[in-house]
């Protein structure tokens, strides 16, 4: 009798529905239904974004813990954040103080939200007694050049006439000077990583009020506006202060120029956060085990190939020459987008006349179903040769 079909399941997290974790325990029932003897061997991911604490937390074996902090409108919020005391190091998600998921649509305003909030949690971890510091920039809602970060660890932003400023884009009109005399003095002797699922730098074209703004709640017309805002706010850092490195240099626009704060400001170090977390959960020799791999995540897009878990995943298995299935909520890529990327195939929730809305409420029995029907097809192709 041949030997049961191994198969690994290392989605990211469906934004808005389930989480990692939550993804991949549906994909192994959708498996089961196609083959009972299968096995499966979970491996949730993240990029950066939402569950990148929890996951890293977990595959170091540390504890959870919650603070209390600033959300990106001044509200309070409860975010939660690893510690793993072996190492000293604090693990924190940006998402979870400033995440874009936290305000309501209509109430979205990157013009006067800020990033104290992630300066809170760092200052709260460094009370805990942290070195080293990992922080996940994905699915922020703001675009403030991390001047609130900054503001939070005791930058102070001021006009011409010595007037301290409110460290948002629009509090910033009339900024002057920056004085760093204040700043915490423990975060220049901590280790900071930064991971991001971006590549995109501070400003220009490509920045990240152009590419990430609208989504944020940015006018289409104050588009430019913003850019030169945040081009101006990084000119006046660097007059106070030597940056570590170039605002056009990658990731520097991650997280509406988080990136920039904690890479060319702080001294932070940059890593594609897919590919930080691939290795700390062992996802090579995962897929070493597989007979095939199946991946996913909220939306197929252009954004995939840039550093998101998908391509990441699908570079490593086609590596290792193993097949790749994806399970997405909603496809846009097209198919040579699909075939650069080294995907077996890729199965959207949103199909048969499914919208989004429907697809986010029906997400775990969805992704069942669409997996159960990757695993025939692919079983059908492989006994085909």
């Amino acid at each position: 009798m041949d030997a049961p079909m191994h198969v690994l399941l290392c989605p990211d997290s469906f934004k808005g529905s389930l989480s990692s974790e939550e993804v991949a325990r549906a994909m192994a029932l959708g498996v089961r239904a196609v083959d009972g003897r299968a096995t499966t061997e979970l491996k949730p991911m993240a990029d950066g974004g939402e569950g990148m604490a929890d996951l890293a937390t977990r595959a170091l074996g540390g504890e959870r813990r919650a603070a209390s902090v600033r959300s990106s409108d001044g509200s309070a919020v409860t975010a939660q954040w690893g510690w793993i005391p072996t190492r000293k190091m604090a693990i924190v998600e940006a998402a979870s103080t400033c995440g874009l998921n936290l305000i309501a649509p209509e109430a979205r305003d990157p013009w006067c939200f800020d990033t104290r909030g992630v300066g809170d949690m760092l200052r709260h971890v460094l009370d805990a007694g942290a070195e080293k510091i990992l922080i996940g920039l994905g699915g922020s809602g703001t675009n403030d050049a991390g001047t609130g970060l900054l503001a939070a660890l005791g930058v102070v932003f001021l006009d011409a006439t010595g007037k301290s400023l409110a460290p948002t884009p629009s509090g910033l009109v009339a900024l002057d000077r920056v004085d760093f005399s204040h700043l915490d003095p423990r975060i220049e002797n901590t280790a900071l990583v930064f991971l991001t699922d971006v590549d995109n730098p501070l400003t220009g074209p490509l920045g990240a009020s152009v590419v990430f703004g609208p989504q944020k709640g940015l006018a289409p017309g104050t588009i430019g506006e913003m850019d030169a805002r945040l081009a101006t706010i990084a000119q006046k850092i660097a007059a106070a202060r030597p940056l570590n490195g170039s605002t056009d240099a990658s990731g520097m626009g991650a997280a509406g120029g988080l990136g920039f704060a904690l890479g060319a400001v702080l001294g932070g170090h940059c890593h594609r956060g897919s590919e930080y977390l691939a290795e700390l959960v062992g996802l090579d020799a995962a897929i070493e085990r597989a007979d095939v791999v199946i991946t996913g995540e909220g939306a197929l897009d252009a954004q995939t190939a840039h550093g998101k878990v998908v391509a990441e995943v699908a570079r490593r298995a086609r590596l290792a020459r193993k097949p790749v299935i994806c399970i997405a909520g909603s496809v846009h890529s097209s198919p040579e987008q699909v075939a650069q990327m080294g995907l077996w195939g890729v199965w959207g929730l949103c199909t048969d006349g499914i919208g989004v809305e429907e697809a986010i409420a029906r997400a775990e029995e969805l992704i069942v179903k669409r997996t159960t029907q990757a695993v025939g097809a692919w079983q059908t192709a492989s006994k085909m040769g």
